[in-house]
C-alpha cells in the first residue's frame, strides 16, 4: 500500500468538483439575471452567456482531474477542488465587475496555461527534480526580468513601475517571477549548501552558532539586489512577501541556532540600512500617501506631492480606495447584498486589488470567512505534505514550504489591507484577482505540490 493512500478512490475529487461545478453555473447565472435585471433587459437573453464560463471552468479542471485519474493518482484529493473553487469564485466576481471581456482575458492569459503547466506536472513529475538542476539560472532570469523592469518597465498613473513589455508581447508583472525566483533559489541554494553551513557553524555566545560567510551571503545578496529592484519598482508589498519568505524558508531549512543567528544578523543589517534610508532617500509619494491613508482614510488633510499642494485631501484621493472597501464589507454584512445588486464597481481596483471587498459586498462575510479557511486548509494540506517527503528529498520540501508561504501572505496581506488592518499593497489574491501572469504561477505552484503527492505515492510504505 502506498504510503499516501486514502481508503476512498479519487471518486472524492469528482464528487467535489461537480458540487463546484454546480456553484459556478448559480453563481454565473445568479450574476447574470440580477445585472440583467438592474438594467431592465430581457433575463432570457443573460442566460446563454451566463453558461459558457462556468462549461470552460468544467473542461480545464475536469480534463485535469482525468489527468490525475490516468495518473492512478489516489492521494490529496483536496488540492485540486479547492483551487478550483477559489477560481470559481474570483471568475465570477470578475464576470460581475469586467463582464465577458475581463472573464476570456482571465481564462486565456491565466487559466490555460496554468492548467497545462499543471497536467505537465502531473504527468512528468521528474521535471521538479529538473527544476533543482536548473535552480540557480532559474533565479538569476527572475532577478534579472525584475531589474529590467525596475529601470526600463512601464510607467503606470502612479509613477510605479510594475510591469515590462517585451516588444509584441503584452506587459507583465514580473514582480511575481522574482517571488517564484526566490523561493527556487533559496531551496536549491540551502539544498546544496544547507548541511556544509550547519557542518562548518561555529560556536557563537554559548548556544548559537555563526556559519562561514560564504553559506548566506549569496542569500543576502540575492534578496537585496531583489529588494532594491522592487524599490525601484515601487512594489512594497512585494518586498513585504519578499522578506517573509526569506525568514520563512531559512526558518524550515536550518537549524533553529544557526537560524536565530542568521536572522539577527540580518536584522541589525536591516536596521543600519533602514537608519540610512531614513536620511538619503527620498520615499516614493505613493507610499506616503498610502501610509497617511492607513492612518486616516477619512482625513481631510490636503495632498502634498513632491512639495507641492495638490487641492485634494487624503479622504478624495488614496483613502477613497479603502472608504469603499470598508463600505462595501458593512454594507455586505453576513450574507451579502446579492450578486449583481451591489455596487463593488465603486471599489477602485475592485477586480484585482480589492475582489476581497467585491466579494464581501455581495456574497456577504459568510463566504468570506469561507474563502479565508479554504486558504488555511490549502495551507496545511502543502505543510503536511512537506512534512510527509523524505528527509532526503531537501529541495523539494522548501519548495513546498516557500510555495505555501507565498500563497498565504499574499492573502494575508491584501485581506489585511482591504480591511485597513495592514497599509495598503498593490498584492493580488492568488486564484481570485484578475491578473494572468499571477494566476498563471499560483496554479504552477499547486501543480509542483501535485507532482510532488504522485513521486511520494511512488515511495514503498
Amino acid at each position: 500500500m502506498s504510503r499516501l493512500a486514502r481508503l476512498s478512490p479519487r471518486r472524492t475529487e469528482r464528487r467535489l468538483l461537480l458540487v463546484i461545478f454546480a456553484v459556478a453555473v448559480l453563481g454565473f447565472l445568479l450574476t447574470g439575471l440580477g445585472l440583467a435585471e438592474r438594467q431592465a433587459l430581457p433575463l432570457a437573453s443573460a442566460i446563454l452567456p451566463a453558461l459558457i464560463p462556468p462549461l470552460l471552468l468544467a473542461v480545464l479542471f475536469g480534463g485535469l482531474h482525468l489527468v490525475l485519474r490516468w495518473c492512478r493518482l489516489e492521494a490529496e484529493q483536496l488540492l485540486l477542488p479547492i483551487v478550483a473553487l477559489l477560481s470559481t469564485l474570483g471568475l465570477i466576481m470578475i464576470w460581475r465587475l469586467r463582464g465577458e471581456s475581463g472573464v476570456y482575458q482571465q481564462v486565456v492569459r491565466g487559466f490555460v496555461p496554468g492548467v497545462v503547466i499543471m497536467a505537465a506536472l502531473a504527468l512528468r513529475p521528474r521535471w521538479v527534480e529538473q527544476l533543482r538542476r536548473w535552480a540557480l539560472p532559474l533565479s538569476l532570469v527572475g532577478l534579472a526580468l525584475s531589474l529590467a523592469t525596475a529601470f526600463f518597465g512601464v510607467v503606470d498613473e502612479t509613477g510605479a513601475r510594475l510591469a515590462l513589455k517585451l516588444g509584441p508581447l503584452p506587459a507583465f508583472q514580473t514582480s511575481e517571477l522574482l517571488k517564484v525566483a526566490l523561493i527556487i533559489f533559496l531551496a536549491g541554494y540551502v539544498a546544496r549548501e544547507g548541511e556544509k553551513a550547519e557542518g562548518r557553524a561555529r560556536p557563537l555566545l554559548g548556544w548559537l552558532r555563526l556559519p562561514s560567510g560564504q553559506y548566506f551571503i549569496p542569500g543576502l545578496v540575492f534578496v537585496g539586489m531583489g529588494t532594491l529592484a522592487l524599490v525601484q519598482m515601487s512594489d512594497f508589498g512585494a518586498v513585504l512577501i519578499l522578506g517573509l519568505l526569506f525568514v520563512g524558508m531559512l526558518y524550515a531549512g536550518f537549524d533553529t541556532r544557526l537560524f536565530a543567528t542568521v536572522a539577527a544578523i540580518g536584522a541589525g543589517l536591516a536596521l543600519v540600512v533602514g537608519f540610512v534610508l531614513v536620511f538619503t532617500w527620498h520615499i516614493p509619494t505613493v507610499v506616503q500617501l498610502r501610509f497617511q491613508a492607513f492612518l486616516n482614510p477619512w482625513s481631510e488633510a490636503e495632498m502634498v506631492v513632491d512639495g507641492q499642494p495638490t487641492g485634494v485631501t487624503i479622504s478624495e484621493g488614496p483613502g477613497y480606495q479603502i472608504q469603499q472597501a470598508l463600505n462595501a464589507a458593512i454594507t455586505g454584512g453576513l450574507s451579502g447584498t446579492g450578486l449583481g445588486f451591489g455596487s463593488p464597481e465603486y471599489i477602485p481596483l475592485a477586480h484585482s486589488d480589492f475582489i476581497f471587498a467585491a466579494l464581501l459586498e455581495e456574497m456577504g462575510a459568510v463566504v468570506g470567512i469561507a474563502v479565508l479557511g479554504l486558504f488555511a486548509v490549502l495551507l496545511l494540506r502543502l505543510l503536511r505534505l512537506a512534512a510527509l517527503l523524505p528527509p532526503a528529498q531537501v529541495f523539494e520540501r522548501l519548495l513546498l514550504t516557500g510555495i505555501a508561504l507565498h500563497l498565504f501572505t499574499q492573502m494575508f496581506i491584501m485581506v489585511g489591507g482591504t480591511l485597513n488592518l495592514l497599509p495598503l499593497t498593490g498584492v493580488t489574491v492568488p486564484f481570485l484577482s484578475q491578473g494572468g501572469v499571477a494566476l498563471m504561477l499560483n496554479l504552477a505552484e499547486v501543480g509542483v505540490a501535485l507532482a510532488l503527492t504522485r513521486r511520494l505515492e511512488a515511495l514503498p510504505a
